[in-house]
C-alpha cells in the first residue's frame, strides 16, 4: 500500500479537519498520506439531508492557506458545494489522499505503527 516508503504521519479521514492537517503537514515537508474510506468529503455527500446548508457564511468557510474569493461572501454553502470545495482543495495543493481505504486497526511495532 505504501509506495512512498516510511511515512512520518498518517491522517485518517479526508474531511475538513483531515485535509487541513494534511495541508499543514505538507507545508512543513512532513511525509504523510490521508486515508479515506470513501471519497473526499464522503460524509458531507452521503450523511446530510438534501436541503442542508452551512451555518457559517461562505467568507468564514475556508480551508488553511485559502481565502474566499467567490461572488457571495454572506451566502451559505450546500453540503455538495462543500464536498466539491474539499475535492478542489486537495487537488490544488496536491494532498496525498488515498480513497477507498478503511482504517480498522493500528499496530505498534518497535516504536513504529503499521496499519
Amino acid at each position: 500500500m505504501n509506495e512512498m516508503g516510511v511515512l512520518d504521519a498518517v491522517v485518517v479521514g479526508a474531511g475538513w479537519a483531515g485535509l487541513g492537517v494534511s495541508y499543514m503537514l505538507a507545508q512543513s515537508d512532513i511525509r504523510h498520506c490521508v486515508l479515506e474510506r470513501g471519497r473526499i468529503g464522503e460524509t458531507w455527500r452521503t450523511q446530510r439531508w438534501d436541503s442542508f446548508h452551512f451555518n457559517l457564511p461562505n467568507m468564514y468557510s475556508v480551508m488553511p492557506g485559502d481565502r474566499y474569493d467567490g461572488p457571495d461572501p454572506e451566502g451559505f454553502m450546500t453540503h455538495i458545494e462543500f464536498a466539491t470545495l474539499l475535492e478542489d482543495y486537495a487537488r490544488r495543493y496536491q494532498l496525498p489522499v488515498r480513497n477507498g481505504i478503511s482504517v480498522t486497526k493500528l499496530n505498534q511495532v518497535t516504536g513504529s505503527f503499521t496499519l
